[in-house]
């Protein structure tokens, strides 16, 4: 038994099976409060000692032959099932984790039934400081050698707000905070927990960054995984390999494994990119199916389309096949593989990214229905072109099966023909026959199969590249409609919500969606001026904020006016704009995605 005081918590959750959240909750409150639990009555010599010692804590405390039970924002214990539901299906939160079952048990020598009041009282405190929203029933159990206090706590919280304990939660504020307690009651603190925290120098964005390029280089020089180790150890890496590869500079704090790079550094990765990365890079074209959006943090978009083979360099086509091989996107290469990164990122533009795909799908007509049956058709048309590549593919198969036996001599005979290496004379007679098969047998060459295989697979690997990007697109736009957050621009408005400051703002507030667009606005019977809307977050310490910036354009398209949010509050700003209306007769507004020319009006 570990020295000092322990905790160990774990996840009560809904399954698939047919118990409800009650239920769940239910049986954990009944095991706690359970008599036969107790191994020991808690016989203290003043019957009144643990009610005096409580006196402070939120709820009386309940005495069930010897076992003493408090808690939380209960009113009645034998009600505590039903009042944890009630804030349940308030919030609306009924699923996944319902509650979080925990044991806090003493060190033997402090296992005294007489502590078992000092021993609430901690834990009410800890409640206190760490979920002080949340509801808890606890009781001291003694059927062990080590006195401990078992506690249920609701997942969900009178403000509606959920707890979620990661490791990363209970080494930096589980533990340290009930440490800190257990000095306060006078019990030892466990000491494996009091251990100083390290921190790397360098931040872990950057940390990751530096490790990710010494990979990329040690595969670019190497073809095997033990030249691969070896060139990493070379570089001044200490290199563990098991199930996992982890790595280690000189003035990092502990290793990193390296499947917490990305997907493309994981071992099985790693294996994949080293054995792929000489294999030829020639590749023919598909139809051209998709449109492609680069989420960008900018303002101005300026979209780009997956090419077709015929207009794309060889640079381009190598470049393509080798990010697909490496399991990347090459419409989209993210240097940044982390998930919480590509997720900001992406959530940042979400909204003027589904915008264009919705625009470019429709014809320009901003209707989802229609995008959305478009992406559906191209998909389709695509499977048709991948059932054709595969078709061809297995036509050709007893061509393609001499060509790969050819592969495995091809390099011997080459040292044998060239460099008069004797001992791979016997590869190289099986060479030439495998070729004389293919010329007498099929009438073709050794390079016109390793073209045509090379192209075919280069074809399939790129439609299905196409496939997936396609699906990634339509569910980008059905996850933004389901949400209702697709607005049709076409509509006439006030000019505030023309302007889309107050939206934005929800936007960013219940989604954590920071728009970045430019949009123009125009309004009935105002022919002198346009309205050039820029919205887009900005990084003020240190968290993220929606800044819009307002020009008024006038026919020559000089500004005239501006106004920005970026140093008013709501109040202030929403004022300016209802000013800038009346001042140019705003009302009736359209929004429009490209530049308006008043002149031309």
């Amino acid at each position: 038994m570990a020295k000092g005081i322990v905790a160990k918590i774990w996840n009560i959750s809904v399954g698939s099976g047919s118990r409800t959240a009650a239920a769940q909750i239910s049986s954990s409150i009944e095991y706690i409060e359970n008599p036969e639990k107790v191994g020991v009555v808690l016989d203290i010599d003043n019957a009144n000692l643990l009610t005096n010692q409580l006196t402070y804590v939120t709820n009386d405390v309940k005495t069930m032959d010897g076992l003493y039970v408090g808690g939380r924002h209960i009113v009645d214990f034998d009600n505590a099932t039903n009042e944890m539901m009630q804030v349940k299906e308030f919030y609306g939160k009924l699923g996944g984790r319902v509650a979080t079952h925990g044991i806090i048990s003493l060190d033997r020598e402090e296992s005294d039934p007489k502590n078992a009041g000092k021993l609430m009282l901690l834990l009410n405190d800890f409640m206190a400081e760490l979920f002080p929203e949340h509801q808890v029933v606890y009781a001291v159990h003694t059927n062990t050698e080590n006195l401990h206090i078992h506690f249920v706590i609701n997942t969900v919280g009178l403000d509606g707000k959920k707890i979620h304990m990661d490791r990363s939660f209970m080494k930096k504020i589980f533990e340290p905070t009930l440490n800190k307690l257990a000095e306060r009651y006078e019990f030892t603190p466990n000491e494996k927990w009091r251990r100083d925290v390290v921190v790397d120098k360098v931040p872990i964005a950057k940390r990751k960054i530096l490790l990710r390029k010494l990979i990329d280089h040690a595969i670019e020089q190497t073809d095997d995984i033990e030249s691969f180790i070896a060139y990493l150890r070379a570089d001044g890496l200490e290199v563990n390999v098991g199930k996992h590869i982890s790595v280690e500079m000189d003035d990092m704090t502990r290793p990193m494994r390296t499947n917490q790079l990305g997907e493309n550094y994981t071992p099985q990765a790693i294996v994949r990119r080293l054995a792929t990365k000489q294999d030829p890079l020639i590749w023919n074209s598909v139809g051209e199916h998709s449109h492609y959006l680069s989420k960008r943090e900018l303002v101005n978009f300026t979209p780009t389309k997956m090419k077709k083979y015929k207009d794309m360099s060889k640079e381009e086509k190598q470049k393509a096949l080798r990010l697909i091989r490496l399991g990347r996107n090459p419409w989209e290469e993210r240097y940044i593989d982390n998930w919480q990164i590509q997720k900001m990122a992406r959530e940042l533009n979400e909204t003027a990214y589904v915008y264009e795909l919705v625009h470019f799908y429709s014809g320009g007509k901003d209707n989802t229905d229609i995008a959305m049956q478009e992406i559906i058709t191209r998909r389709e048309q695509l499977q048709e072109e991948i059932k054709a590549i595969r078709k061809s593919l297995k036509e050709y198969q007893p061509i393609i099966s001499i060509y790969e036996e050819m592969k495995q001599y091809m390099i011997k005979a080459y040292l044998f023909d060239v460099y008069g290496k004797s001992e791979y004379v016997a590869d190289f007679l099986k060479y030439k026959e495998l070729a004389r098969i293919l010329e007498v047998s099929y009438n073709k060459s050794v390079e016109e199969v390793a073209d045509f295989v090379a192209d075919q697979r280069g074809q399939l690997a790129y439609a299905k590249t196409q496939v997936k990007e396609l699906s990634a697109q339509y569910k980008d736009i059905y996850r933004f409609v389901n949400a209702g957050k697709f607005v049709d621009r076409q509509h006439v408005v006030s000019f505030m919500d023309a302007v889309g400051y107050k939206e934005a703002v929800r936007q960013a507030k219940d989604y954590k969606v920071y728009v970045n667009e430019l949009r123009y606005i125009t309004a009935a019977n105002v022919d002198d001026v346009v309205i050039r809307v820029m919205t887009m977050a900005e990084i003020v310490d240190g968290k993220p904020i929606v800044v819009t910036n307002i020009e008024v354009l006038d026919k020559d398209e000089n500004v005239v006016k501006t106004v920005s949010s970026k140093d008013m509050d709501n109040a202030a700003f929403n004022k300016e704009l209802i000013a800038l209306a009346d001042e140019y007769g705003l009302k009736e507004c359209s929004i429009h995605k490209t530049k308006i020319h008043k002149k031309s009006l």
